[in-house]
């Protein structure tokens, strides 16, 4: 990495972490540049305005989740299989994190109120996770007609849960997220 590349990742990585955690409402300009210890014109050069590091930081994270997911797809010969290898992994990644939840989601619905351009984006992440579920399920037999319709359902109980972990910050919640949808995907 060039140190232009590494200036410009830190700036996305500091404001996915302060998006993440803090809002993005919240999160200026100077706290991304005093997170990343970059002077001023750093984050111009690399960047236009928050808007444009927003849709970096979505790229960023959804690169993360769906690798992450990708993978343990890969590996899974069935549904349950899958749910416990990614829980397992999101424990292992989280770790004593002082933030919690989806930052697709925790980011994408603040952004969604004022940032509408990049609404559609968000979504469209989103559905890619929806489809690594469905690709899953279809290795898992649920059946073509309900394959979309099952997926959509544990897309919305993973993220359900993630929003429930957010707000009680208890590591039970991504095990209640497991049972949950071991439940959904044993639909025929």
């Amino acid at each position: 990495m060039t140190k232009g590349e590494t200036s410009k990742t830190k700036i996305i990585e500091a404001a996915g972490e302060l998006f993440w955690r803090d809002g993005y409402t919240k999160t200026g300009i100077s706290a991304i540049l005093k997170a990343t210890g970059l002077p001023k014109g750093s984050f111009y050069f690399y960047f236009k305005s928050k808007t444009e590091v927003a849709e970096a930081v979505l790229q960023y994270y959804s690169n993360i989740i769906i690798d992450f997911l990708r993978a343990k797809a890969e590996g899974a010969i069935t549904w349950d299989v899958f749910c416990e290898s990614f829980i397992r992994g999101f424990k292992e990644e989280l770790g004593d994190r002082p933030y919690y939840g989806c930052p697709l989601a925790v980011i994408g619905m603040e952004i969604s109120f004022q940032e509408e351009n990049l609404v559609k984006k968000y979504r469209t992440e989103l559905e890619k996770i929806r489809d690594i579920f469905a690709k899953v399920l279809q290795k898992d037999k649920v059946p073509q007609e309900k394959l979309e319709a099952v997926a959509g359902l544990c897309l919305s109980v993973y993220e359900g849960n993630l929003l429930l972990y957010r707000i009680g910050r208890s590591p039970e919640q991504l095990e209640q997220m497991e049972r949950e949808l071991k439940e959904v995907g044993k639909v025929r």
